[in-house]
Parts: structure tokens; C-alpha cells; sequence
């Protein structure tokens, strides 16, 4: 009986890899129509008042969210992990042209609210961009990408109907 187990076993994961084979060769017929270079953007959201910052870092392959604590003795920790299946949102983020970010933008009428820093990392380059209360839309793509992925609690708030209406309405449109 046992040497029937163990056979059934050996059949079974047999099976089970030849299965699993052939999924994954059908995905990467499908990932092979997307070009996507490799890159990495960071997202940071720090809460000095309660000594911490949590970095969302999004790359050509994955998605990883980090808590970083200030408080001496608290360990840093990683809150959530995803790996990506090549998609045309991860193209069009990986196609995002470095040197047509500025490094700074802003809605000059409000100076509290949405700041979010962001550091893009392409091609051995890297760019910080600093956004107050402005929307950019080649940010909110990876944006929206994180927090379709992501619980709610994990969401970056970027919501891009306030933030334009709120920049139109300080420059007079």
C-alpha cells in the first residue's frame, strides 16, 4: 500500500508540472506582445509627527509596499508584495520620459494637502519629482495601477478629478 501512495504521489506532481508548464507558456506568448523596459518608481508617504514612512515601490516585475519606521527599537517592515504579468499600463508607465518630468510641481493656492514625492529610476538615471496638490497624469497612471492592486488602507490618495478642478479653480479657468 505504501509503494501505491507513493507512485499515486510521483504521478500526481507529474501531472501537476506538465499542467503548470503549459499555463506558463501560453502567459508568455501573451507577455511577448508588450515591451517593457525595466524601471522603477518610488513613492513616499511619510507622517513625521507620528515617525514613520511608507515607500510604494512599483518596477517592470512587481509592486511592494514598505513601512518605515523612526521610532527607535520598531522594526521596518514590508505590508504587502505583488508580482506584475507584463500589461499595456506597465508599458505605457515603463515608456515614461524622464527628461520631461519637472522636478517640482504645484497648485500654488493650497499648501497643506496631497504631498507626494516620487522617485523615477530608468536607464541608470534617477529624477525625484515633488507633487503639491497637482495632478500629473504619467504619475497617476502608476498611481492608479498601485491602488487598483492594493487594500485601501495601502491606497495613495491621488484623486485626479480634485486635484485638477482645484488647480483650474486657483488659476481662474
Amino acid at each position: 500500500m505504501k509503494i501505491n501512495n507513493s507512485l499515486f504521489l510521483i504521478i500526481t506532481l507529474l501531472l501537476l508540472s506538465c499542467a503548470d508548464s503549459k499555463a506558463k507558456g501560453q502567459s508568455n506568448a501573451n507577455a511577448e506582445s508588450f515591451i517593457i523596459k525595466p524601471f522603477e518608481i518610488d513613492v513616499f508617504d511619510s507622517d513625521y509627527s507620528m515617525a514613520y514612512t511608507i515607500q510604494t515601490v512599483i518596477t517592470n516585475s512587481e509592486l511592494k509596499i514598505v513601512f518605515y519606521s523612526g521610532v527607535v527599537g520598531e522594526k521596518d517592515s514590508v505590508l504587502f508584495f505583488f508580482f506584475f504579468q507584463p500589461s499595456g499600463t506597465l508599458q505605457q508607465i515603463s515608456n515614461i520620459n524622464l527628461d520631461s518630468l519637472k522636478e517640482y510641481y504645484s497648485n500654488t493656492c493650497i499648501s497643506d494637502g496631497s504631498q507626494i514625492t516620487v522617485i523615477s529610476k530608468k536607464n541608470g538615471r534617477e529624477k525625484s519629482i515633488r507633487l503639491c496638490n497637482y495632478y500629473h497624469e504619467d504619475i497617476g497612471k502608476a498611481i492608479l495601477l498601485i491602488n487598483s492592486l492594493v487594500a485601501d488602507k495601502y491606497q495613495i490618495w491621488y484623486d485626479k478629478k480634485e486635484l485638477m478642478e482645484n488647480y483650474k479653480i486657483c488659476n481662474g479657468n
